[in-house]
């Protein structure tokens, strides 16, 4: 499970969707068995879904992918995360805080549209699309 890349909300919804340039990036990563999601995008993803063709789209999805969990080192992460935000009054979405903090965890880089949301948070690995082979 070495050089894994976790994709965020934004760019699986892309993929779903086949929005370039995303949704070739995430196919290439696919295709070499290095991507991974975290547990908060699964929730995103379901959440407000009733359709029964994109039900099924997104649980056969999260089968075949890396899910990285919330557990206590990464909530703790994504807490300290939250605080450092909230002193500079930048505080973005807590999904994001949250995601940062699992892949901070696990020293994982994010692919990810919503660039401005990540970059002002210390020591997360930003991948950008077009640095993808």
């Amino acid at each position: 499970m070495e050089d894994l890349i976790v994709a965020d909300t934004d760019v699986i919804i892309d993929f779903f969707t086949d929005v370039h340039p995303f949704a070739q990036a995430v196919y290439k990563i696919i295709e070499k068995d290095k991507l991974a999601i975290t547990s908060i995008s699964v929730f995103e993803l379901y959440a407000g879904i009733s359709g029964k063709k994109r039900l099924e789209q997104i649980e056969n999805f999260v089968k075949n992918v890396y899910i990285y969990p919330l557990n206590t080192i990464e909530a703790a992460i994504a807490g300290k995360i939250f605080t450092q935000l909230k002193a500079k009054g930048k505080l973005i979405g807590n999904q994001d805080i949250l995601i940062a903090g699992i892949c901070i965890a696990n020293s994982l880089p994010l692919l990810t549209r919503n660039v401005a949301h990540f970059e002002i948070i210390k020591d997360i690995k930003l991948i950008a699309v077009n640095n993808l082979s």
